[in-house]
């Protein structure tokens, strides 16, 4: 906070020169009337410094630094030779050089960081006059007027206001075609009502522009292979009416040109009767001979080599299809699929070539991958549970492993990580590690005994995963075992939307560690040592790894002895909760799944910052396991492989809405939502797959696992339960250059929805009054965005604390010392 009063207490015309004026703010105005949206303010030719709620904090970081360094270094020097010589003598001329470099460094990092004061420029604002005319011309205002007011607001500072009367708009009145060709016109006519251009509509330009899309891609997708966009214009007039326009499409026929000929034919549909699928071309073999071909389904592959491609297989790739009318969608859903399958080149050449009787021969080329290639990677990693951890990996792809484009990719990874909890008695930053080996197999088809192609069709770009891991841990929880198998299916039924169903994933999850148990779980060894102190007056073995065993023998002994239950209640009722959240906590567990998931993104292309965000997920385990399975064990729950099978559902929704206020400048809401209910053979839901609260990416206040359930004072180290509700708002906004930040509003907690005795009342969502226990946490952000990824450092505050068991809640620890910073890679959401 000091830093900011500093900055914006320099003056933001500290290096303005005179008779300069740094431009302040520009202001549109149509007819009279302010224009508060943004949509004008890119056809400003100049714009003002960038600022954040009314503040240029990049023109004051530019200012921390100096332009005229070097000259002013000189002047300095001159100044104050005496003191210069002294230094001569304290330090060698090198010294003296690496000094001077030193400051000129952090001065240019100010100077490169921050936005120099814009310089008002006329000319600037006299373009940008015909850039506003220009676009309301584009929109039927024809007769627009455009005028620019200069207003010294402070010395040295300019505002300027734009002023637009944009007159009567201008409507079409008629729409009539001159259209030569026969096919031309007949297609038109079967599509007229399509057409963007409507009777009675604004005379807008981006419609005529449409308008002239939809009909090359109606016309190069009904057969008419010759038609481009040059081939048709749109002729207008004002007679009618002084504020109406007729407008009339004209379609010559095509003109051909043959040697020093020129004379015009209708346009006619033409058919592809071949397709040549040419599968290892490249510059070097160009015009070489062909040494194997096969014919498969109409389609003609040729190699240069031996072929390496099943037919079969390379067929589903292609959607332009032999002795069908010619469709110009067909080449780009070809050329998308095959860059897709990461077996070719993502140069793929599809040239048509016409024939002497008016057909078309379709010829594709196709570059092929390295079949083997080996990858080294270095990275940063963050998540809830862990904060920050450096990881390794190596991976190895084979492409075409199968002769059918299929991808198998083997991975070897290790991660060195610091845990958000002490889990060792090392007092290094990295606390623990994780080692990660997995092998995956992506066929671009689906593998099913039953035909699926008319339920899902190629266009759909389909793809069979199937992939099987293995993870060790250390110091990480219990140091979990897990063994991962799965086979699934992803498709998308339009650019927005796409599908997962995993038909089968099972996980098999062993704990390691079961001796660190009370390590871990301090309070519930605490717990433990209470009971025994009122029971017997003597505290419990101290709580080490290598006592587990005793603790846990006098544990079992107190809660063996069924007096107890009468002599002590409460602590019998203590005892036995601690006990069965351990039994929970260190099970051994297979979970098998199936699941299924649907995910809707609107986002156009990268740039595109004004999108929506929204999947569904839903998680079946051990319905179908537990209905073949025969063997149990002695709490008579059904095993597989010697372990109890995890029987639950579980679904969750997630919604993101992003808002593009104006350049670097976005508003995120985000929410999520999940549920888990355990049934038949389960009472609970494993802990790997229960749902916790806090951490880096979603409650920053909190560090994960810290809140909840509901509103429990709890004292657990890792608190999780059955139901999650979590809302986001977060405002992000450039600083200077490569410098952001954010502010956000974070809301949320975890609740029991199955009514386990291990929680309280209070933990517990029993009802939409259950909610008034959400908490609420706010704070701040820094990110630097290296172009690679994105570094992050957020501070939360606890904003409403819903354990608190006084009446206030609000802002009660609302301040830097019960504030948790947290360090993130790229951005939470």
């Amino acid at each position: 906070m000091l830093t900011l009063i500093y900055l914006v207490s320099c003056s933001s015309t500290k290096y303005v020169k005179e008779n300069e004026n740094t431009l302040k703010e520009n202001t549109i105005y149509i007819n009279e009337k302010k224009e508060r949206k943004e949509d004008l303010s890119k056809y400003l030719v100049q714009k003002s410094n960038q600022s954040v709620l009314g503040i240029s904090l990049s023109l004051y970081f530019y200012n921390l630094g100096n332009p005229d360094f070097a000259q002013t270094f000189e002047e300095w020097t001159a100044k104050n030779s005496k003191k210069v010589e002294s230094y001569d003598n304290i330090f060698s001329n090198k010294q003296t050089r690496i000094i001077y470099n030193t400051s000129n460094g952090f001065n240019n990092w100010f100077l490169n960081k921050g936005q120099a004061p814009i310089i008002f420029d006329e000319k600037k604002a006299k373009k940008t006059t015909k850039s506003l005319k220009n676009i309301f011309n584009s929109n039927g205002f024809f007769d627009v007027e455009v005028l620019y007011d200069v207003k010294q607001v402070k010395d040295k500072e300019v505002e300027v206001d734009y002023k637009i009367t944009t007159n009567q708009q201008y409507y079409i009145d008629s729409i009539s075609t001159e259209i030569e060709s026969p096919a031309l016109d007949s297609i038109y006519k079967l599509k007229r009502e399509k057409s963007i251009l409507k009777k009675g509509n604004a005379f807008v330009f981006d419609d005529f522009e449409q308008e002239e899309n939809r009909l090359v891609s109606l016309f190069r997708n009904s057969g008419i292979y010759h038609f481009k966009k040059n081939s048709m214009g749109f002729w207008t007039d004002s007679i009618k009416g002084v504020y109406e326009k007729d407008v009339l499409l004209k379609i010559p026929n095509r003109i051909v040109r043959v040697n020093d000929s020129v004379y015009k034919v209708p346009y006619k549909v033409q058919k592809v009767t071949e397709v040549n699928i040419y599968t290892d071309f490249t510059i070097k073999n160009r015009g070489g001979k062909i040494r194997d071909s096969i014919k498969y389904n109409g389609y003609n592959f040729y190699s240069y080599g031996k072929m390496r491609y099943k037919p079969k297989h390379l067929v589903n790739s292609l959607f332009i299809t032999p002795n069908h009318y010619f469709k110009d969608a067909e080449r780009s859903l070809t050329r998308n699929y095959l860059r897709k399958l990461k077996t070719f080149s993502s140069s793929v050449n599809i040239n048509y070539t016409e024939n002497s009787d008016e057909s078309l021969t379709a010829d594709i080329y196709l570059t092929p991958l390295e079949k083997y290639a080996l990858t080294f990677d270095l990275d940063a990693t963050t998540s809830n549970i862990k904060p920050f951890g450096i990881l390794g990996k190596s991976s190895f792809l084979g492409r075409n492993i199968f002769k059918g484009s299929e991808i198998l990719e083997l991975t070897f990874q290790g991660s060195f990580l610091n845990v958000s909890n002490d889990a060792s008695n090392s007092s290094s930053f990295f606390n623990a590690w994780e080692l990660l080996s997995s092998a995956s197999i992506k066929f671009p088809r689906i593998l099913f005994p039953i035909n699926t192609s008319k339920i899902i069709p190629k266009h759909m770009v389909p793809h069979t995963n199937i992939d099987a891991s293995v993870s060790f841990q250390k110091n990480i929880g219990l140091d979990r075992r897990t063994i991962t198998g799965g086979m699934g299916y992803t498709w998308k039924s339009s650019k927005a939307t796409g599908h997962r169903f995993d038909l089968i994933n099972i996980q098999y999850i062993k704990n390691q560690n079961t001796d660190n148990y009370f390590k871990i779980y301090d309070s519930e060894y605490q717990k433990l040592n209470d009971v025994s102190l009122n029971v017997t007056g003597n505290q419990l073995p101290e709580n080490t790894v290598e006592n587990y065993d005793d603790i846990n023998k006098e544990m079992n002994d107190f809660l063996n002895n069924s007096d107890n239950q009468e002599m002590y209640p409460e602590d019998y009722d203590t005892a036995s909760d601690v006990s069965e959240r351990q039994d929970i906590l260190t099970e051994d567990v297979m979970v098998p799944v199936f699941s299924y998931s649907f995910v809707y993104n609107s986002r156009k292309n990268i740039n595109d910052n004004n999108f929506s965000y929204f999947t569904a997920r839903f998680v079946s385990s051990g319905l179908i396991s537990t209905a073949i399975a025969s063997n149990k064990n002695k709490d008579g729950q059904k095993l597989m492989f010697g372990l109890p099978i995890a029987q639950f559902f579980k679904t969750e929704f997630e919604y993101k809405k992003y808002w593009e206020l104006r350049k670097d400048n976005i508003l995120i809401f985000r929410t999520f939502v999940g549920a888990a209910f355990p049934y038949g053979n389960s009472t609970s839901i494993p802990f790997s797959r229960s749902y916790s609260a806090g951490g880096s990416n979603e409650i920053r206040a909190w560090r994960t696992f810290d809140l909840g359930p509901g509103a429990e004072l709890n004292t657990l180290e890792f608190n999780v339960a059955t139901f999650k509700l979590v809302s986001n708002l977060e405002y992000r906004f450039k600083l200077t250059n490569k410098i952001y930040s954010a502010l956000f509003v974070d809301a949320g907690n975890v609740w029991d929805i199955t009514d386990s005795n291990l929680y309280s009342e209070e933990g517990k969502l029993t009802s939409f009054s259950s909610l008034k226990n959400t908490a609420v946490g706010s704070g701040i952000g820094i990110r630097y965005d290296f172009g690679f990824l994105v570094f992050r450092f957020d501070t939360g505050f606890k904003t409403y604390e819903p354990y608190l068991i006084s009446n206030k809640k609000w802002f009660v620890n609302y301040n830097f010392g019960n504030a948790v910073y947290n360090i993130g890679i790229n951005y939470p959401f």
